[in-house]
């Protein structure tokens, strides 16, 4: 499977540090910002409706209380998920992957969509993400990731025609065996003690690209990339880009 072009610099949640994290609002800042790759999380309504929500509940990210997978789309759309944030973004609302999928591609920007399960959902919830991806008829470039190994064996049955990255905190001591299963292009892992020049050197000779979560400051990403790391996903795109290190 080729590899897909990734920049060094992927948006975490759109431009989560500056806008309420995976929302319009957020992507298109993300691109106002002169970030080509976003990450955005997935999951699904009581109703099959693949959204744009991190947490397994709403609290956080909305004024609304209990499971996404528990709520219906039409009581979802009720939500603001932008004033938890700032007032600035109030009336921001959950948005569909359909609607994110529109978004990037009027603004010309790839994705990485990492499916966010509740669990026990895992399968349901890839196969209601592949319907959407079946049904339309252009995507932006894109890349499938997930903490669920059930989630990215689904999706290499069910979409694989997207390349898929594992994703972990820490790479485990089997995951050349769990990549291999998934046929995974990329390890993305957390930025950590852990992550040695050694260790990626490794990665890179299995065949994997590198990407590191959450890398907020220039001289984060400087001593990442020092050591080897390919890319990292950054609440905060554009400060990175503006230091040169896209």
């Amino acid at each position: 499977m080729k590899q897909k072009s990734i920049p060094r610099i992927t948006a975490h949640r759109g431009a989560s540090g500056n806008a309420p994290e995976n929302t319009i609002a957020a992507i298109e800042l993300a691109a106002n910002e002169g970030a080509d790759w976003i990450e955005i999380d997935v999951n699904i309504s009581s109703d099959g409706i693949p959204v744009l929500h991190h947490d397994d509940d709403l609290d956080r990210c909305t004024d609304g209380h209990g499971l996404v997978i528990e709520s219906s789309m039409e009581e979802l759309e009720q939500l603001d998920s932008g004033a938890w944030f700032s007032s600035r973004y109030r009336g921001e609302r959950i948005a569909t992957l359909d609607e994110c999928l529109d978004v990037c591609e009027s603004l010309d920007l790839s994705i990485n969509l990492e499916i966010k399960p509740s669990s026990g959902w895992e399968i349901p919830t890839t196969d209601q993400i592949a319907e959407v991806l079946h049904r339309r008829h252009t995507l932006p470039d894109m890349v499938i990731s997930s903490f669920s190994h059930i989630a990215l064996l689904r999706a290499a049955r069910q979409i694989e025609f997207i390349p898929r990255a594992s994703l972990f905190l820490v790479a485990p001591p089997d995951w050349k065996t769990l990549t291999d299963e998934v046929s995974a292009i990329n390890l993305h892992l957390h930025d950590n003690t852990l992550l040695t020049a050694d260790a990626i050197d490794s990665y890179h000779r299995a065949g994997l690209g590198v990407y590191c979560y959450t890398v907020n400051t220039a001289d984060d990403a400087r001593e990442l990339f020092a050591q080897g790391v390919d890319g990292v996903f950054s609440n905060y795109p554009g400060l990175l880009l503006d230091a040169g290190l896209g």
